[in-house]
């Protein structure tokens, strides 16, 4: 049984301008309009049905593509440990970039994607960007800068929440271990206490 085929246009030229546009929109970028425009032409459009699994976490043989949302929404999930159920972290819109970390750093998707909707992605290949940084040395440049500064901030959003759940936890210890040394607990106070180190 074959595909249905796409309600949209999927011709290059049609979305050209639209891939550009967004490329400009990429927080931290440092594009020009002349840039976007040469990275946009080494891009080829995809269309995906509502449900497809377009990236896989955890994969090591992906097939080094780094992917922008042109139109639709998909859920970015995670699985703890790669087991179990996924829970959805995030739910991507137009301008969302996918795969640049495992792209970049030749690394296993740290997440799986799934289209939520009917979506259209601007798909840039491996062998497009190594031709990027031949001809157009500079303007690669400019896109990985770009990226990577996507990325930095995204390790500092990290980092700050991090930081903030473990203020959170340092506040909330003397009511845990309070808890814990309730009556018919079977604590004593000194197996909550910090190990000394060896004498």
């Amino acid at each position: 049984m074959s595909a249905a085929a796409p309600p949209y246009r999927t011709d290059h030229a049609a979305w050209a301008p639209r891939i550009a546009q967004l490329l400009l929109r990429q927080p931290g970028h440092r594009l020009s309009a002349d840039d976007a425009v040469r990275v946009a032409d080494l891009m080829q459009v995809r269309w995906l049905q509502a449900g497809t699994r377009f990236i896989e976490q955890g994969d090591r043989a992906h097939d080094h593509t780094i992917l922008m949302l042109l139109y639709g929404e998909v859920t970015v999930e995670k699985a703890p440990l790669h087991q179990g159920d996924s829970l959805v972290v995030s739910v991507a819109r137009a301008g969302q970039l996918f795969g640049e970390m495992g792209v970049l750093l030749d690394a296993p998707r740290s997440a799986s994607c799934v289209a939520y909707t009917d979506v259209m992605l601007a798909v840039l290949h491996r062998e497009s960007l190594d031709r990027l940084v031949r001809e157009h040395p500079a303007t690669a440049a400019r896109l990985v800068l770009g990226i990577a500064s996507r990325l930095a901030e995204h390790l500092r959003d990290t980092s700050d929440k991090l930081s903030a759940m473990s203020r959170l936890v340092s506040a909330m210890h003397p009511a845990i271990k309070a808890q814990m040394l309730g009556p018919k607990s079977g604590f004593s106070p000194s197996q909550l206490d910090d190990p000394q180190p060896p004498q």
